[in-house]
């Protein structure tokens, strides 16, 4: 496969860290934190840093940057003020067991006994596998200068932790050092570098990050200043599989991806390449930067924008200050940057702007909207229904993850909203929210009015509520008194319906017992699927002792499809009230169509109508079927005073009342 290699120069701009030698204190920071206790003739020296004694195999490990698996400290007496070398006078090695910790401080206690005067002290930590060149330094005979030209052990991998730490400390005398003597700072002799890359913003995944020529090694104590400069030995390194890691390609900041020794990226010298897929395509593009990578930096290089001929890096460049750093410090600005939002998922689904159209969707969709702040408080969605409660089946499922700092100063999050196949119309506003300045907010819209239940007809919105345009057990609008047209008719607070006439007219063919029943021997018994006749005696109820509760609260569904469940009594009223002085007056909006045989009611959209037929009803006592074609009916949730609501209406009036809960009627639902 032949790939197309894109050239990138970018200057990075970097601090510059250098011990020179004799290793002078003042460019090295203080470490906070009070100083050991130490007996006569002895030094307890405190660093910042924790112990650990386990090696680690990966190249991401932040959490291991300041661990401490051993320690050396190289004593030189200090020969200046008489023009002659420094001469190492001893070496100390502290074992992990002879390292103390003391909260976020590791303490080591050497013995100087019969020293005087100024001495200077190089420390090393993880010098193991990493600086056996200076294991022939000889006390007695090594000097300084030779000393800081050593340079550490050729990697044959990528770098691990625990890593390669030093330092240099110079006390004015050892028999009575002062406490600020005895607090040591570790810096570490290599740059770390993080990767952020946003694919669903750049169109750009990577795959594998590859580093060539890169250096094998360092000088163990800062760049030897004023010694000539040895040939480091240069190398490919392993590649890196980037898209194999958590989190890659997101707006997340990775931590420690990958560490290097010093090195200068430049022509023919050090190269960091990105392979990936740009818009289908394979590519590689390469960073190539003229100036110097410096030990304890940390180098975030985030993706910004990529096309077919150059990669746009933002790099930044932090200070690792001392082994405590993890991460930067806070930032505090109230901005909101929203990166690239993408949808996946929800096929049939029509994006325009920022509006989604899900009516045709046929599997799940998910939107995704990735946003930076730079405030911890981060960013939160709201969602608004403009129809239906929110509560049913085309409800929203929100994932707001907490917002997460990373090394570029800022907090990404990624809000996922999950869409569902539709049941029931959906309306909805999603506003993304800056909780620190929560009027900057972004909105974007999500809709679809899917077809009712198994039917080919469309929901009608009437009252600013979306009604089904079907009674329940019905398939088609018509103009005949067929079940397809009129649907089943039910008793109140029963989810099983029976048909209008036919077999079912006759008492005796239906249940020879009359009501009330018991509520098991009603539901699972043998009259589960039988009509129950009801009596004045209880008010006409199938059931007794009464529940009030069978359309209502978890069982508001009734027998409406899910998404759908039965009408409220203040629902109901919307039709009744809409008939104003009666049918065909200037303040009505309903009709009576005395050659279908129906109500129409005019929607929201004029254009749209409501169509309820008059399906007439089934007796309370006898279960017998009567007057279709001349009334219709229809049930509501609402329980009253032992009876149930209704909606009435005939040739002449229309009404919402109460009426004995074992006559049977016909339902037609409303959203949920």
């Amino acid at each position: 496969m032949k790939y197309k290699i894109v050239k990138l120069n970018i200057l990075l701009a970097a601090w510059v860290l250098m011990l020179a030698p004799s290793c002078s204190q003042e460019e090295l920071p203080s470490l906070q934190g009070g100083g050991g206790v130490s007996s006569e003739g002895a030094i307890t020296f405190r660093f910042q840093g924790k112990k650990q004694i386990k090696s680690y195999s990966t190249p991401i490990a932040s959490e291991n940057e300041n661990a401490i698996d051993s320690l050396e400290i190289y004593m030189f007496n200090d020969r200046s003020a008489i023009g002659e070398s420094n001469i190492l006078q001893k070496v100390f090695r502290v074992g992990s067991t002879d390292l103390s910790q003391q909260d976020t401080d590791l303490t080591a206690t050497i013995d100087v006994t019969g020293r005087t005067g100024k001495h200077i002290f190089y420390f090393v930590a993880n010098g193991k596998g990493n600086a056996s060149s200076l294991e022939s330094a000889d006390a007695g005979s090594t000097t300084e200068a030779d000393f800081l030209e050593r340079l550490s052990d050729v990697q044959s991998g990528l770098l691990e932790t625990p890593l390669l730490m030093t330092a240099c400390h110079k006390i004015e005398n050892v028999e009575t050092p002062k406490e600020e003597d005895k607090k040591v700072t570790l810096l570490r002799r290599v740059a770390r570098f993080d990767i952020v890359n946003d694919a669903t913003h750049t169109n750009f995944t990577i795959d594998r990050i590859f580093i060539r020529k890169a250096n094998l090694q360092g000088y163990i104590f800062g760049d030897a200043t004023g010694i000539p400069v040895q040939k480091l030995l240069t190398d490919n390194l392993p590649e890196i599989e980037y898209g194999k890691m958590e989190d890659a390609n997101t707006a997340v900041s990775f931590e420690s991806l990958f560490y290097l020794y010093p090195t200068e990226m430049a022509e023919g010298k050090s190269m960091i390449s990105f392979e990936g897929t740009f818009m289908g395509e394979r590519r590689i593009y390469n960073l190539k930067n003229d100036q110097q990578i410096e030990a304890n930096k940390r180098y975030v290089l985030k993706v910004k924008k990529v096309d077919e001929n150059k990669i746009d890096l933002e790099i930044s460049v932090d200070d690792w200050t001392d082994g405590s750093s993890t991460s930067p410090a806070e930032p505090e600005t109230d901005d909101m940057a929203i990166g690239t939002i993408s949808l996946t998922g929800g096929a049939g689904i029509q994006v325009t702007d920022k509006s989604y159209d899900v009516t045709n969707a046929t599997t799940a969709g998910t939107i995704r909207i990735p946003v930076t702040t730079f405030n911890k408080v981060g960013t939160r969605i709201d969602v608004t229904y403009l129809h239906g409660t929110g509560q049913g089946s085309s409800k929203l499922t929100v994932t707001s993850p907490k917002p997460k700092l990373t090394y570029s100063a800022s907090y990404v999050q990624e809000h996922r909203i999950s869409i569902p196949v539709l049941k029931a119309p959906l309306h909805a506003r999603v506003e993304l929210v800056n909780n620190s300045k929560p009027e900057e907010r972004d909105t974007l819209y999500i809709n679809g009015i899917p077809n009712y239940d198994t039917t080919n007809e469309k929901p009608v919105l009437f009252g600013d509520i979306y009604w089904a345009p079907v009674n329940v057990g019905a398939t088609e609008i018509g103009t005949t008194m067929d079940v397809i047209h009129h649907g089943l008719f039910f008793q109140w607070g029963r989810n099983v319906g029976f048909v209008y006439g036919g077999e079912n007219a006759n008492p005796s063919d239906i249940y020879p017992t009359p009501g009330p029943l018991d509520w098991e021997t009603a539901t699972t018994g043998d009259a589960k699927d039988k009509y129950i006749k009801g009596v004045s005696e209880v008010k006409y109820n199938w059931l007794s002792p009464a529940k009030e509760d069978l359309w209502l609260g978890v069982n508001k569904q009734g027998p409406c499809p899910e998404g759908w469940r039965v009408p409220t009594r203040t629902e109901l009223r919307l039709i009744a009230t809409a008939n104003g002085s009666g049918y065909g007056s200037e303040d009505s909006k309903v009709m009576w169509n005395a050659v279908d045989k129906r109500l129409e009611i005019q929607g929201d959209n004029p254009s749209e109508t409501l169509y309820i037929p008059a399906a007439g009803d089934r007796n309370h006592g006898s279960g017998s079927s009567k007057l279709q074609g001349s009334i219709g009916r229809c049930w509501g949730a609402d329980p009253g005073d032992k009876y149930a609501v209704r909606l009435a209406f005939d040739t002449s009036s229309l009404k919402v009342d109460n009426v004995g809960r074992s006559f049977g009627y016909p339902v037609r639902c409303v959203q949920d």
